[in-house]
């Protein structure tokens, strides 16, 4: 027999041994945390890709209430949902709850997203995008955009025969 199938064959037992055994002192919420280093990440990027994500969510709601825990993109992930979950987490400061992303989503994200601030920056930066999506603020807006929009039809539309629209709006 090959030594490195030996190896290998001997490996992967102690391995899911040393996995399963692991014991958190953490007191974590129920939920089912996947298949090891996957997680649930496929099931979810396979319920966005058919537009079923939120079905996904209401179903794990179902199972494990509004709290609970999942391993997202190798991390093991704790998944809040409702009105008291959200004001609880945008509420805190910096010492009651750690805010941190995946590196694979501060990847697509970057270092300096708003999910990644905390304190001081995260609250300078949220009431500046509060600010500016006032429905006040919103109204200012119409005017340039209508402005903007008259604009681009009549130079780009305006005495064509054809014009191509989803070619602009469409991500493929």
């Amino acid at each position: 027999m090959n030594p490195f199938f030996t190896i290998f064959l001997f490996l992967v037992p102690v391995f899911l041994l040393l996995v399963k055994g692991r014991k958190s002192s953490n007191k974590l919420p129920p939920g089912s945390l996947g298949i090891p280093i996957i997680g649930h990440s496929l099931q979810l990027l396979k319920a966005m890709r058919t537009n079923t994500a939120e079905k996904w969510l209401h179903e794990r709601i179902q199972k494990y209430g509004s709290i609970s825990k999942l391993t997202l993109f190798g991390k093991t992930t704790i998944f809040i949902y409702g009105n008291e979950a959200n004001k609880f987490v945008f509420t805190s400061n910096s010492s009651t709850i750690s805010y941190s992303q995946t590196t694979s989503l501060k990847m697509i994200l970057g270092d300096r997203c708003i999910a990644e601030l905390c304190g001081q920056d995260h609250k300078r930066i949220r009431d500046a995008l509060l600010s500016f999506l006032k429905p006040e603020s919103l109204k200012n807006y119409v005017g340039k955009m209508d402005e903007e929009v008259r604009m681009h039809m009549e130079t780009h539309w305006k005495g064509k025969q054809e014009i191509t629209v989803c070619y602009e709006v469409s991500y493929e």
